[in-house]
């Protein structure tokens, strides 16, 4: 039996700060924004998302359940990337790079999940991945 690939899913959005202002609140601040209602193992349970920031870090959900992994960081570059190995249901394995680069008066945050190896979980990460980055860009108008 063969797999193929499918294509990557692609997504940008653009803030009104500077690249390592971007990157600092998608990363250090991640739980500040990120969705965990919708977008969580845990659910409005998780108190706490962590992304340890360095080269192996962990990026996990923290519940009175305990801790959850979400993936691990392959690479971290402040502020232009970082990259990491996703490890949630059926897209384990993949990877999603996030990169953040000078757009006028703020920043272009580009966020590429690949290596997919069938239609239906792309399809369900390309329409979540519209959510998450919602929630980063309103955080990053309206938060402090």
């Amino acid at each position: 039996m063969s797999t193929v690939a499918t294509d990557a899913i692609r997504k940008t959005v653009l803030v009104d700060f500077a690249p390592a202002e971007a990157f600092e609140l998608f990363t250090n601040r991640i739980a500040a924004w990120w969705p965990v209602g919708t977008h969580s193992y845990g659910g409005e349970a998780v108190t706490d998302v962590v992304l340890e920031p360095r080269i192996r870090g962990r990026l996990y959900e923290i519940s009175e359940a305990g801790e959850q992994d979400w993936g691990r960081v392959l690479a971290w570059e402040p502020p232009n990337r970082f990259v990491l190995d996703w490890q949630i249901g059926e897209a384990a394995g993949t990877e999603v790079e996030v990169r953040f680069s000078p757009e006028g008066p703020g920043s272009r945050i580009e966020l590429e999940h690949r290596g997919f190896s069938g239609s239906e979980p792309r399809e369900r990460y390309a329409g979540g991945w519209d959510v998450v980055l919602a929630a980063f860009v309103e955080q990053a108008t309206t938060g402090p």
